[in-house]
């Protein structure tokens, strides 16, 4: 078993002398579906998969239950799972009501058992690109006239392409450019469709 990680672009803060540095990143191999799941455990013990499924789908339930209650929850082998909360910013814990306490998120800290087993695995740097290329603003303002110059419309998949920008990358600045004016969405939010913008239409 092996893991490809890739090198990424650090963020750049404004007055940093130290130049360009990059860090490691594992590339994601895809997502581990409830059914492989079920799949992988049932080829390694006896038990059924509608069992496994029953197993996993009470696990699910108690564990929503028992962070309810302000429990941590132990897996062995795993780790933690802790809820946490957020609230507005406040100068005295009497200014704010419980109603404005809201859950945040789920937090996860492995068990040390679990690093020690993740610690000897095998990486290799990934042999194709698995990262966006990296465009200015002023490079994807041409992209962007060269396109609607010979298209009237642009969808995100054309944009993903045209840019050589991954999905994530893509949907970011897809929003930064709608937000410009630079292209406008004529069809559902869901299942967008562009035109050119007004900043656009008077250079094509």
């Amino acid at each position: 078993m092996t893991a490809y990680y890739d090198f990424y672009k650090n963020p750049n803060p404004k007055n940093n002398k130290k130049g360009i540095r990059y860090h490691a990143r594992i590339v994601t191999n895809g997502t581990v579906s409830t059914q492989n799941l079920i799949r992988n455990i049932h080829n390694r013990c006896t038990l059924t998969p509608g069992d496994i499924r029953a197993v996993l789908t009470s696990l699910s339930e108690v564990i929503v239950e028992e962070l309810q209650e302000g429990r941590r929850v132990n897996i062995e082998g795993l780790g933690y799972l802790q809820m946490t909360v957020e609230c507005p910013d406040i100068e005295s814990p009497k200014e704010i009501r419980a109603e404005s306490v809201r859950f945040k998120s789920v937090a996860f800290r492995p068990e040390v058992e679990l690093k020690k087993k993740l610690r000897f695995t095998p990486f290799e740097r990934i042999s194709h690109k698995s990262h966006s290329n990296e465009r200015t603003v002023n490079e994807i303002d041409k992209l962007l006239l060269l396109h609607f110059h010979d298209h009237e419309t642009l969808d995100r998949i054309q944009f993903q392409r045209l840019c050589g920008f991954t999905s994530a990358t893509a949907n970011r600045r897809l929003k930064e450019l709608r937000t410009a004016g630079k292209i406008k969405n004529i069809a559902h939010p869901r299942h967008p469709l562009y035109k050119a913008g007004e900043t656009l239409v008077q250079a094509i």
